[in-house]
């Protein structure tokens, strides 16, 4: 599994800025969608560890996983929270090293090609009865003509890699080989200088050598969106003018045998 973004330190902090504003609400949706005792717990492309810490708060249970094949995130993981277990492997090949009760993953998909076929290869790598949260963005929807613009950029960079940012629009008519309990999708505000936040990182790192990025984004204009979001982040901008559209899908194993 390639990340798009990159696994740099600076990828690292941006990743960090994303669970500062979405873990409450993913922490929630775990919650409210696991009513039985569970064993153990897995989080799919954890990254540096911030969603598996997350995951090990919403969970009651000590085995708590984190599947990763970058090694540079799975150090700073192991580092910071010791308490869950870390493991590389590539989210793209089976069988994974655990079949855990719960598998989750956030922001994942977008970096991968044929999501639901990977979706319906990883269903058979929980347990009968086990269950996957899903979270990936359908959309986001924005007034600030600078979030625009970075946003074009990026769609065609994850395009250009056989992938899709709102890869949450094709996941929402997918045929899954489990029980559907939820395929919805929600809205969730976020504040224009955390927007800039999460978007800002990318603009000093990964646009400065993606061959896309070089190839349809000039270096003045990659600076000056790059600096224009750099004042917004800075600004204490508080209005809510940016929205993330996430699509939610929870899947239960049923106690049969799946094929792909």
């Amino acid at each position: 599994m390639r990340y798009t973004f990159g696994t740099s330190e600076t990828a690292s902090q941006r990743l960090q800025k994303i669970s500062e504003i979405f873990n409450p609400h993913s922490m929630d949706f775990i919650r409210d969608n696991i009513r039985s005792p569970i064993t153990s717990a897995l989080d799919l492309g954890c990254g540096p560890g911030f969603t598996t810490h997350m995951l090990s708060m919403a969970v009651n249970t000590k085995q708590v996983y984190g599947l990763d094949n970058s090694e540079e995130f799975l150090i700073k993981a192991m580092d910071r929270f010791s308490q869950c277990i870390f493991i590389r492997h590539d989210a793209k090949k089976i069988p994974f090293p655990i079949n855990p009760d719960i598998m989750y993953m956030r922001f994942v998909l977008s970096h991968l090609a044929n999501p639901v076929r990977l979706i319906n290869m990883w269903i058979n790598e929980i347990n009968d009865g086990g269950m996957i949260l899903i979270e990936e963005m359908e959309g986001i929807d924005t007034g600030v003509e600078l979030f625009k613009r970075y946003l074009k950029i990026n769609t065609g960079l994850v395009n250009s890699q056989g992938a899709s940012l709102y890869v949450g629009k094709e996941l929402s008519k997918g045929r899954y080989n489990a029980d559907v309990l939820i395929n919805e999708c929600i809205e969730l505000p976020v504040k224009n200088c955390d927007a800039a936040a999460m978007f800002y990182p990318n603009t000093i790192s990964i646009w400065q050598k993606e061959r896309y990025v070089l190839n349809n984004c000039s270096c003045k204009e990659r600076k000056e969106i790059s600096e224009g979001i750099k004042k917004i982040m800075n600004s204490n901008d508080g209005r809510t003018g940016t929205t993330w559209k996430m699509r939610r899908i929870v899947l239960r194993r049923s106690g049969y045998e799946m094929f792909i």
